[in-house]
């Protein structure tokens, strides 16, 4: 070890992973470090280029024995500063399931054993998905503490995604008979606006956000078309949409058209209700008509379900729902595109009998 100034700082190898290690102690007696050096001039360099900001305490330099949980807060408010709120609270969950599920985890001596093991014990509650963008995030974080050199390798390869199957996708959308019915009995009870989102979400596909900043301006008498530039989060700020293929203008059917004209002299915001509101009164509707009980969002798989079992491209079915490719279309809707295939196939078939 050796003295330099105010903080002392000794470099040493670490066997295991063949790589050099700086530790520093400042001058307010706390240990940080930083892995990763290939050669020991290599590390030797780094300190030297960093001894002024590490003596002044402007060293971007993490502890990094400290906590997994709090590493990773640290993370996301420096790299995840340009994501929208919904997002944001994204992060904030996985900080906070990391602080349960691995409370004294360390970022130094976290192993990919350990890794596994909590993505295991997670799964046990929680639908694949929900373990999937936990393990998205932590990993990510991870990939950058071993991009940084804070940690000597990358724990993250190789590890098994696990977690309960999600909702069978029967359950995602109404079949066309109580599509339809919940079309009418909707139109029917127009008396509210979250019947009026209902109706403009079985009519166009939108999203709950974009229904929720749609106004009178944003439809086309003329054309019989509604531009789509607006999205409300949850927290009721209006932004652009959710991604720039969701920015679109989508044709509309007359019997929408005619009941928007209702609203001609509407300033604001079409629909002013909350998005609580909106699934109380829709969940209400589904058990009036006897249907199974769907989220918000299950409408709009229903709407484009609907029209791609009418035969309807699944190029202008994406378009109109703001996919940013078709490819997401064809993997939300893979089990009816393979229902859809099967039928095409059959005809072929009878069509290729000529006996």
């Amino acid at each position: 070890a050796y003295i330099r100034r105010t903080i002392m700082a000794s470099i040493t190898y670490q066997e295991k992973v063949k790589t050099y290690r700086v530790q520093v102690t400042t001058k307010g007696h706390k240990r940080v470090g930083k892995s990763g050096f290939r050669t020991k001039t290599e590390a030797r360099k780094w300190l030297t280029e960093n001894e002024l900001k590490i003596m002044t305490g402007k060293s971007d330099l993490i502890d990094s024995s400290k906590l997994l949980s709090s590493y990773f807060e640290h993370w996301y408010e420096t790299y995840k500063t340009n994501v929208t709120d919904i997002t944001l609270d994204q992060y904030k969950t996985t900080y906070r399931i990391i602080k349960k599920y691995l409370p004294h985890a360390r970022l130094n001596n976290f192993t990919r054993e350990q890794y596994q093991k909590f993505l295991n014990k997670y799964g046990k509650d929680h639908a694949k998905e929900t373990v999937a963008k936990r393990k998205t995030h932590i990993s990510a974080c991870l990939k950058d503490a071993f991009a940084d050199k804070l940690i000597s390798e990358d724990i993250t390869q190789r590890i098994t995604l696990t977690g309960k199957a999600g909702k069978s996708s029967e359950l995602k959308f109404l079949e066309a008979d109580d599509f339809k019915r919940l079309e009418q009995y909707s139109y029917d009870h127009l008396n509210n606006d979250s019947q009026l989102a209902i109706f403009i979400a079985i009519h166009t596909g939108m999203r709950i956000g974009e229904i929720r900043a749609l106004k009178i301006k944003n439809v086309d008498f003329v054309q019989s078309k509604i531009t789509i530039d607006k999205a409300m989060d949850g927290y009721g700020k209006i932004k652009a949409p959710k991604t720039a293929a969701s920015n679109r203008v989508i044709q509309i059917d007359k019997r929408l058209l005619d009941v928007l004209k209702r609203y001609k002299r509407v300033s604001g915001l079409l629909v002013q209700v909350t998005r609580e509101a909106i699934n109380h009164v829709l969940t209400k509707d589904l058990k009036h008509i006897e249907a199974k009980n769907v989220t918000f969002h299950a409408l709009r798989h229903s709407h484009a379900s609907y029209l791609l079992s009418k035969g309807v491209s699944i190029q202008y079915v994406s378009e109109r729902l703001g996919h940013s490719n078709v490819g997401i279309t064809e993997n939300v809707y893979s089990h009816l595109l393979k229902t859809l295939r099967e039928n095409e196939e059959k005809k072929i078939t009878d069509l290729m009998d000529f006996q």
